[in-house]
């Protein structure tokens, strides 16, 4: 059994060897057992190696990939291990499943899911598992029946029917359902209200991202229940998010296709919502700046924006985003 509250750990990546064992320490003495990374998140595996392998028996180690080969997947899995300074996964995930393309991909004979259950049949991972954010994607995942677990964006902010009804249906089949961004990438800033609200749900566990004692302390003290909200909770819960409905991207990249430039919009508009949390910041700025394609290169066609089912000014959010980030 993982614990209701579980760590999150891409916003690690930045901080010092002392500082990320401070935090991790402290999530593993709150009763923390479930850690979540990817090969994709910086300097997070070895972090997390670095500063907890002592103690790896006392938790879960999940991370992801985003190969797709064979020969990548491999040498993706082989780096993991060797930084994280373990000779097996509990969780092993097909990481950033988006579009009906990429799932027709992953499944495809000697395809990543093949690779995956190659992985596991030797022993180098327990459990294999898919994240994305696309709901519906997400849901014909977990009908195959090939995935033992499907981690999502779930908040105040993003409850969407279909994301409703994939959890229902994860959790009706034994699927473990684990909640990447429950408070909205830290844009839900009353935290202990939006966990408690998130874990109302048949979700497996919720992973915020932390990087002080004090943000474990906060998020680990709701325990494990009851999770009913006072009514000033959940008036907080209305007052932020209806603050963010206007100008919040919630992800889905319906967008990305409709752009000539081949900007990620959507990776983009993320790590501007993140950035506007002052501890976000110095981290956002180095994942933009990896990005040779950024909001820069936006030449205000105004094609994406008919796309956005949500009608987000794009064009203004991404020069705001660049003026920030860039």
């Amino acid at each position: 059994m993982v614990s209701c509250v579980g760590f999150g750990a891409l916003p690690i990546a930045g901080l010092s060897v002392e500082e990320a064992r401070t935090v991790l320490d402290a999530a593993l003495d709150c009763g923390i057992n479930f850690i979540d990374t990817a090969r994709g998140y910086k300097e997070s595996e070895q972090l997390i190696g670095g500063a907890v392998s002592r103690r790896r028996k006392e938790f879960f180690l999940a991370t992801k990939s985003k190969a797709r080969k064979e020969q990548k997947i491999m040498e993706e899995l082989e780096t993991s291990l060797t930084l994280l300074k373990t000779n097996r996964l509990d969780l092993y995930q097909v990481h950033f499943v988006t579009t009906p393309d990429d799932l027709r991909e992953v499944l495809a004979r000697g395809g990543a899911l093949d690779v995956f259950t190659k992985i596991k049949a030797r022993g180098a991972a327990d459990f294999i598992g898919v994240t994305g954010h696309d709901a519906k994607v997400l849901l014909e995942a977990a009908k195959t029946g090939e995935f033992d677990t499907v981690q999502g964006a779930f908040s105040y902010v993003e409850r969407e029917r279909q994301v409703l009804d994939l959890i229902e249906y994860c959790a009706g089949r034994d699927i473990g359902f684990i909640v990447q961004k429950p408070l909205a990438g830290g844009a839900l800033t009353a935290a202990p209200a939006g966990l408690k609200w998130v874990l109302q749900h048949p979700v497996s566990t919720v992973i915020p991202g932390m990087v002080t004692p004090e943000q474990v302390a906060r998020n680990t003290a709701i325990g494990d229940g009851p999770y009913s909200l006072a009514d000033a909770e959940r008036e907080e819960l209305d007052r932020i998010a209806g603050g963010l409905d206007k100008e919040f991207c919630r992800r889905c990249f319906y967008c990305h296709p409709a752009c000539p430039e081949k900007i990620r919009i959507g990776v983009v508009l993320e790590f501007y919502g993140k950035a506007k949390i002052k501890d976000n910041l110095a981290l956002s700025r180095r994942w933009y700046g990896g990005y040779t394609v950024n909001a820069a290169n936006c030449t205000e066609c105004g094609l994406c924006l008919p796309a956005c089912p949500y009608h987000l000014p794009i064009v203004e959010m991404l020069k705001e985003a660049h003026a920030l980030l860039g």
